[in-house]
């Protein structure tokens, strides 16, 4: 019989609090109920439909603003894409298609990113779903996107947790995130439980300066909109298009599949990869180039950061960021080539940006 820890007990407590809490709001509570009772939408079919607005903003080359506007008059639960790209309107209007590269007018560059672990984090609503069955909500929160520990809690939780945990996390995992969002003392106190949690994952866990990838999801998350509300999300994106200048809010681009863009399927696992955060934006990004670009790791390699002021250059990527970026491009490959991959592939490189 499994021994039942203080940090169940606790974490059950907490979550059992913040559901009392959002039950107090009937809105929220009948909207999810009625959004599950239909069918998850595809975005860009319900976007077609009228149903769904759709605003991308980049930021730069590395990251982008989401905004999904619900314009019906019911609540909707969206399947959203595992991959996609984020184009110049103007370029997409001179006829960008299937194919690597497009092209087109306006000259500024095609991003590239994935909603597998839904980004860096929400604006508004707050955290969105991911990857692994959609459990990264809580995490992401209270450790923030770019430390790697919350990767280790949701892989802790589809192994080690136990299944009442498991369910809980997935029924409620999403209000609890939003309900602590703003609550930095709760939050330092589930960060506390995760880490003790996610202690006994140290023995087995990767060498320093090494991280694991597992085959990502194909299908991306479902999202609830509700009748009139927006949801704003931030995600990790890299640049699609070597030498063409950079993403700006200024621009107008569109939001479109990525098996639009480009129908190589390499691209589309590293995209998912950086989504699910099993990679980082650095190592996406060397892979991205390499594919879609034809970027060889020798060129990739002397690509330098320019400092001004008699300040040294310095590498754009690391050795171990290479390194990792030649491991997933093969893991990629080799699942493309519908070669069945390892459950696990170590690759050499730093959990950060």
């Amino acid at each position: 019989m499994m021994r039942m820890s203080p940090w169940f007990v606790c974490c059950a407590v907490v979550i059992s609090g913040a559901v009392a809490a959002r039950a107090a709001e009937p809105s929220l509570a009948a909207g999810k109920q009625a959004a599950q009772s239909a069918a998850a939408q595809d975005l860009f079919e319900a976007e077609r439909a009228g149903l769904v607005a759709v605003k991308f903003t980049p930021d730069d080359s590395r990251s982008a603003q989401i905004a999904f506007l619900n314009k019906s008059n019911k609540p909707l639960t969206i399947r959203l894409p595992a991959a996609f790209a984020g184009v110049p309107v103007l370029a997409q209007m001179g006829g960008m298609g299937m194919g690597m590269g497009g092209g087109g007018m306006g000259g500024a560059q095609a991003m590239g990113g994935g909603m597998g672990g839904m980004g860096m984090g929400g604006g508004g609503m707050g955290m969105g779903m991911g990857g692994m069955g959609g459990f990264c909500w809580v995490a992401r929160e209270v450790y923030g996107p770019h430390d790697p520990r919350w990767v280790a809690f949701r892989r802790w939780l589809g192994t080690d947790a136990p299944q009442w945990l498991h369910d809980a996390y997935a029924l409620h995992g999403e209000s609890f995130a939003e309900w602590v969002h703003d609550k930095p003392v709760a939050k330092f106190g589930v960060r506390q439980l995760m880490d003790s949690a996610i202690a006994s994952q140290a023995e087995s866990a990767p060498a320093r300066g090494q991280f694991s990838v597992a085959t990502p999801p194909k299908q991306g998350p479902e999202l609830l909109l509700h009748p009139g509300k927006t949801r704003v999300f931030r995600f990790s994106t890299v640049c699609l298009e070597y030498g063409k200048p950079e993403p700006s809010a200024r621009l107008p681009y569109r939001m479109i599949a990525l098996n639009a863009w480009s129908d190589e399927p390499r691209l589309a696992f590293v995209m998912e990869c950086l989504a699910s955060g099993v990679i980082t934006q650095k190592v996406a990004q060397a892979a991205a180039w390499h594919i879609a670009n034809g970027l060889s790791w020798e060129r990739l390699a002397a690509e330098t950061i320019d400092h001004i002021g008699g300040v040294p250059d310095e590498p754009f990527f690391t050795a171990a960021e290479l390194g990792a970026a030649q491991q997933v491009v093969d893991v990629a490959a080799r699942t493309s080539g519908n070669r069945p991959a390892a459950a696990s592939d170590s690759l050499s490189g730093r959990p950060g940006n």
